[in-house]
């Protein structure tokens, strides 16, 4: 019997790698035909009874609807079908702590890297942050720690799954078109817990009601983490953020935390909380948080032109992550949205924007959508951009003290990724003369 992996992407090819180097039979799938390594079996464009024949396993990249006919015929055939993910879990040693969430993971997987690593401990980061961890799998033993960026097309297809510690951050609107209802959405987010038990650790934001309310059946140690409440766990009081499990015991001040936004102490009220089960000493936590910086595209401060701010936010790809942005500026903010149309109600976005924001621009796919949202909506003005240079020409000519690129959707109706939309931002906007 071979497995078959379906989609050849770097998930796809991070799972092939891991199947050759354990020596088994593979076969790849696409739905259209392309070229394979040596070594695989390429089934891509085949029929489904030809690209399924001596299958045992399916291995499905993130991409891959869950009720396309393959995987439909597959399940009828009592073939297993499982992601890149759980194929990598299946393959490694090393404890494991994985960050699920709408938003915050790249940031919270690099955060608690770098406080691990601060405290000598051997770890790295894999998964959705762009390192695969299947191919990586073999190599973490159990000296090593691995924090895992998972998602829920990821989470939607494991069984076997078990980090040591899992954190869920948030849990908000995306990803609609894919998994059909936000029911479904949330249900592949708590899989992240499923078959943890007390000998593991659950990290759950006290603050999301979604959340809250799914706790009682999380069969692991739960800690919280919260802005508003004091929890076991780590929590917010006036500036000051204490740790309590035992005992209260005082961390340090939000001021002494590098990344700013109420969201971003969230995430770091997270990372605390992950890093004090491990018991790790609080001056290495703090001294992490003093030094750490976002990733690029992550609100990121690209130039300062004629007083005005430009912010790429790329990496924003819902509505709860562009809120989290528009309340972090500070003065009039012109806010440019628009992209991929994943199915997303702006009704909430125009509701929950601070006022701060006097103008939205919209382009993409989308854009007539996210207008016709906008009846109801706070801001002295919306504003139609036939394209994303058009609309970056137009915030040019407004005035303001900010301009926040912080498109609440996927880039995928002109470019390959957030990074790439947020470099062509950056350098269209660096072209700008005083």
């Amino acid at each position: 019997m071979l497995t078959l992996v379906y989609g050849y992407g770097v998930s796809g090819k991070s799972a092939v790698n891991l199947l050759l180097k354990l020596e088994r039979q593979v076969a790849v799938f696409a739905d259209t035909q392309i070229e394979v390594q040596e070594g695989v079996i390429n089934r891509s464009g085949m029929s489904i009874d030809d690209a399924l024949e001596d299958v045992g396993l399916v291995c499905i990249s993130p991409s891959v609807e869950l009720d396309c006919e393959l995987l439909k015929e597959a399940r009828l055939r009592n073939i297993e079908i499982i992601s890149e993910l759980e194929l990598g879990y299946r393959n490694t040693q090393g404890d494991i702590i994985a960050i699920t969430g709408t938003n915050g993971k790249t940031t919270c997987t690099e955060l608690i890297t770098a406080m691990l690593k601060n405290a000598q401990i051997n770890a790295d980061y894999y998964g959705n942050i762009g390192v695969p961890f299947a191919e990586n799998s073999l190599d973490i033993t159990q000296d090593n720690v691995a924090v895992l960026e998972v998602s829920s097309f990821q989470l939607a297809t494991t069984e076997l799954f078990c980090p040591k510690i899992a954190i869920c951050l948030n849990i908000s609107d995306d990803h609609l078109e894919y998994h059909k209802s936000i029911q479904n959405y949330i249900k592949c987010k708590l899989n992240i817990f499923k078959n943890q038990d007390k000998n593991e650790y659950a990290v759950v934001n006290f603050d999301d009601e979604i959340l809250k309310s799914a706790t009682k059946d999380i069969k692991s140690d739960i800690y919280y983490f919260s802005l508003n409440s004091k929890v076991k766990g780590s929590y917010l009081q006036g500036k000051s953020i204490y740790f309590f499990s035992e005992k209260e015991e005082y961390i340090c001040d939000i001021d002494d935390i590098n990344i700013k936004g109420e969201h971003n102490v969230a995430n770091c009220l997270a990372c605390i909380t992950a890093c004090k089960i491990l018991n790790m000493p609080n001056n290495v936590i703090v001294g992490t948080l003093k030094q750490f910086e976002l990733s690029s595209h992550r609100l990121q401060l690209i130039r300062t032109l004629n007083g005005v701010k430009y912010f790429d936010d790329s990496k924003s790809t819902n509505i709860s992550s562009t809120i989290s942005a528009c309340k972090a500026m500070i003065g009039k903010t012109v806010l440019i949205v628009g992209g991929y149309d994943k199915g997303l109600d702006y009704h909430k976005m125009f509701a929950e924007l601070p006022i701060k924001v006097t103008t939205v621009i919209c382009f993409g796919d989308n854009k007539d959508k996210i207008i016709q949202d906008s009846e109801k909506s706070y801001c002295t003005s919306v504003i139609r951009a036939e394209s994303l240079e058009d609309a970056i020409e137009i915030s040019h000519k407004i005035k303001c003290d900010n301009v926040l690129f912080s498109p609440a959707t996927s880039s995928f109706d002109r470019f390959a990724n957030y990074a790439e939309r947020g470099n062509f931002f950056k350098e269209y906007v660096m072209g700008f003369k005083n």
